[in-house]
Formats: C-alpha cells, sequence, structure tokens
C-alpha cells in the first residue's frame, strides 16, 4: 500500500522492449535501502524491483500496465514519481493508494493563480461515480484533492512544495496523458450502493460485498 506522498523524482534511464512487454530501468535514488521483490510506485503504478544496483532499479512492465497507464510512452529521459510502499510504522499523509491505475486522464487546462497552479482533467465518463468534491485522487502517483468536479473533468490546485517534490513542475503540460487511481473507499460504496446497498445496518451492507 502507498499513500500518495512522493519520496523522490527521477528518471527513465533504459528501457528494453520484448514484444508487448519491456523492462525499464530507472536511476535509483534510494541506494541500497530496498531489495528485490519490494513493490515501488512509479508514478502511481505499483511495479516490482526484479534487480537493482547503486545506479538502477530494473522493473519488468507487462503488456496490460504498458497499454493502461502512461509506461508505454516512458522514453529514456522521462521523469517519474517514486513512492516505496509504506512501512507499518509509517506516518499516513496522504490516503490510501493501492498503485492499481484505474485509467489515463488528460490535462485540459493548466492556469497559474497566484504561487499556485490549477489543474484541470478529464477522464472516462465511466468513472464519475468514484469522484467527488474534496474527495481524494491519485494523478501519477500524487494524492491530491478534487477542488471542483463538472461531470467527467475535475479541477485541482497544486501548491508551491507540491511542484517542487513531485514530476509536475516537468511534465504537466497541456494534452499530456496522467495515470489515475480514485479512492478505494469509494469503489466500495459505489459497489454497495449499485447491489442494492440501502441498509441502514453496517453489517448487512458488509455482506452484500
Amino acid at each position: 500500500m502507498f499513500t500518495g506522498i512522493i519520496e523522490a523524482v527521477s528518471t527513465v534511464t533504459k528501457i528494453e522492449k520484448k514484444g508487448t512487454e519491456c523492462r525499464i530501468s530507472i536511476k535509483n535514488p534510494f541506494g541500497r535501502d530496498i531489495k528485490t521483490g519490494d513493490s515501488i510506485a512509479v508514478d502511481g503504478v505499483c511495479l516490482t524491483v526484479e534487480s537493482f544496483t547503486e545506479e538502477n532499479i530494473s522493473f519488468f512492465v507487462s503488456k496490460s500496465t504498458l497499454e493502461k497507464t502512461i509506461a508505454g510512452k516512458y522514453v529514456t529521459g522521462s521523469t517519474v514519481n517514486l513512492e516505496r510502499a509504506m512501512a507499518a510504522n509509517g506516518r499516513f499523509d496522504g490516503h490510501i493508494v493501492q498503485g492499481h491505475v484505474d485509467s489515463c486522464g488528460k490535462v485540459a487546462e493548466i492556469k497559474k493563480i497566484g504561487d499556485g497552479t490549477e489543474i484541470k482533467i478529464t477522464f472516462d465518463r465511466k468513472f464519475t461515480d468514484l469522484t467527488v468534491p474534496r474527495g481524494s485522487v491519485t494523478v501519477n502517483g500524487v494524492s491530491l484533492t478534487i477542488a471542483e468536479l463538472d461531470g467527467n473533468t475535475f479541477k485541482i490546485s497544486l501548491i508551491p512544495e507540491t511542484l517542487k517534490r513531485t514530476s509536475f513542475s516537468e511534465t504537466l503540460k497541456t494534452g499530456v496523458e496522467v495515470n489515475l487511481e480514485f479512492d478505494i473507499l469509494g469503489k466500495y460504496v459505489t459497489r454497495i450502493m449499485r447491489r442494492g446497498g440501502n441498509d441502514t445496518d453496517f453489517e448487512s451492507l458488509i455482506e452484500k460485498l
């Protein structure tokens, strides 16, 4: 599990394509503080450390992941957000992030507001039931709050600290695609309601899952 609080911004150093799959290498910002088999969220995508050196971390990327996320658009030099899985004694500063990207959205508008930046992102309409104003959403691995919601477009506000600590200052441009993961809690509530969860008794609702 992740929290959407980015630990490091790094770069793709190598891409080895094998048919519809690939291996990517990313500059290692964690040194020896990782091990083979560890989960690391790369732009919000949970990937497994296949091998690593002091310089690079290597990940295998499946066909499904390449098709469903922006990983298929990486080139050597691409900037990525990195977060290691949260330790059991870690601080929960963001929200529950699984590292399972639901869909790609598209940056529709970028507007400078004082020292901050306002971003509008459009997404597939089938996910509108998973979004609420002031709710949580993960964009390229970053835990953010939906400031405004209008159909299949939501607005997020980025403070200077977020721009400084993530890849957003380099990667966010009008028209680019971003990885989106919607709030897992919203997914459970939506599933209950779609299955006729009108009970007021919590235990009865859980039984419907």
